[in-house]
This record gives C-alpha cells, structure tokens and sequence, in this order.
C-alpha cells in the first residue's frame, strides 16, 4: 500500500524532504481514518506468507495463511465504516483519491455501491446530492416506460 501522492511528492527534489507537505483537497476528518486504515492495513497483509516464485504453485498451508488474511481483511474493513456516515465515507473516498491510494479507494468505492444497490431513485440523488432534471411529467413517464427499474426496490 503506497500513499502515492507522498510518495512523488518527496521524491521530486531534495527540499521537500525537510518541509511539510500540503494537503489541501485532504480535510482533518478524513486524514486520521486513512492514516488508521493504511497502518492495519498493513498489519494485516505482513501476515501473507512470501510469494511463491512463478513456476511454482502456493502450498495448502499459504493458500490457508491467504484466506485468513482475507477474511480478517474483510472484518477490518466491515468495522472501520460500520458507523460512518454516508458524508463520511464521501470525505474518505475524496482523501483516498487525493493521496492516490488506490486499495483504499476500490474499498470505498465498493462500500459506497454496496449502499447504494437496489435504492430507490431518490435516495441516490439524495446520497450524491444530484437534483432532478426531469420535470415531474417526464419523470412520471420515464417511471412509467421502465416501470421494471422500480420494482423490488429496497426501503430507504
């Protein structure tokens, strides 16, 4: 896991080793979660046994050491949103993003479609604050063209 952004950042010259680096798209409500996240993070994964060399395949005992560091991978993350809101893990995903670290990213954003799966119309435009287009007229049609897209949809 690689905070990319950083990590060019002080790459690029000698100077910027001694001064702070700005994060100006990166809010103080989100940078103690990333950082939190990445340290577990990393934690978990230094648990993955070596990889194997290419022409040779993982043992039952590495592919064991993989799924259990899955699976403590998956618990990890289910508690680490477990109480955060749906504006919080938009100022997770904007820092993620901003500091390029891409497996927090995916994380995120597969949380945020795991939230947003089989909601109504409504609740997404509420969840990425988008106001409707379509005059009610056209919307009443549209709902009634593609009555099947509304249909089974889960209480907000």
């Amino acid at each position: 896991m690689e905070f990319l952004t950083a990590k060019s950042y002080f790459k690029d010259d000698a100077v910027s080793e001694n001064t702070a680096m700005p994060l100006p798209n990166v809010s103080g409500f989100a940078l103690a979660p990333v950082i939190d996240y990445c340290q577990r993070s990393l934690e978990i994964r230094a648990k993955l046994p070596p990889v194997p060399a290419p022409d040779t395949e993982a043992s039952e005992e590495e592919k064991e050491a993989e799924r259990k560091v899955k699976e403590e991978m998956n618990e990890f993350e289910t508690e680490f949103l477990k109480e955060e809101s749906n504006e919080g893990i938009k100022e997770l995903i904007l820092a993620a993003n901003y500091l390029n670290i891409k497996e927090m990213l995916e994380f995120l954003n597969q949380s945020v479609a795991d939230r947003i799966k089989n909601k109504s119309v409504e609740y997404v435009r509420r969840f990425f604050g988008i106001e409707s287009d379509y005059t009610p007229q056209e919307e009443a049609q549209l709902r009634e063209e593609f009555a099947w897209a509304f249909e089974d949809v889960d209480e907000d």
